[in-house]
């Protein structure tokens, strides 16, 4: 078996809006250009996408066979009640799990990546940026269809 770690990441995923080949260049260093850099992500999984945090990425070879993986930390924990802000502006909130329980992942889980920030007002709350392009604004509007959270 040989693993090798990676700090970058090609995803490529089919926009919503054209439906075209698109490709998100993620990133997942200690110091990228003197600085930590460690993307986010929306994850697939078996019950429903899932935000998180790239901390690690590896290719594992066994009997020949190329696996690639990624550590992540979840982004999934439960939130609060939704505030009337957050439904007025539509805001998706995620909430981190602690760093303990983060998980590997196939890098083929990854639909694409994500930018999100801090909620410094209440730790461990992220706010999606959903205007980052207009695939990712159709992609959450399509996740607040789906968690019935449009009115």
């Amino acid at each position: 078996m040989k693993v090798t770690e990676h700090r970058f990441l090609k995803v490529n995923f089919e926009s919503i809006v054209d439906w075209q080949i698109t490709t998100d260049y993620l990133r997942c260093s200690p110091s990228f250009h003197n600085f930590t850099r460690y993307d986010c992500v929306i994850l697939q999984t078996q019950a429903e996408p899932m935000f998180g945090r790239l901390l690690m990425l590896f290719t594992c070879i066994v009997d020949g066979r190329t696996h690639p993986i990624a550590l992540v930390h979840p982004y999934d924990a439960p939130v609060g009640p939704c505030s009337l802000k957050d439904k007025h502006f539509q805001f998706w909130r995620v909430h981190e799990r602690p760093r303990i329980s983060s998980e590997f992942f196939s890098v083929r889980s990854i639909i694409r990546g994500a930018a999100l920030t801090e909620d410094h007002n209440v730790p461990g709350d992220y706010l999606v940026i959903d205007t980052i392009d207009t695939d990712m604004f159709l992609c959450m509007k399509l996740m607040h269809g789906s968690a019935g959270r449009l009115a």
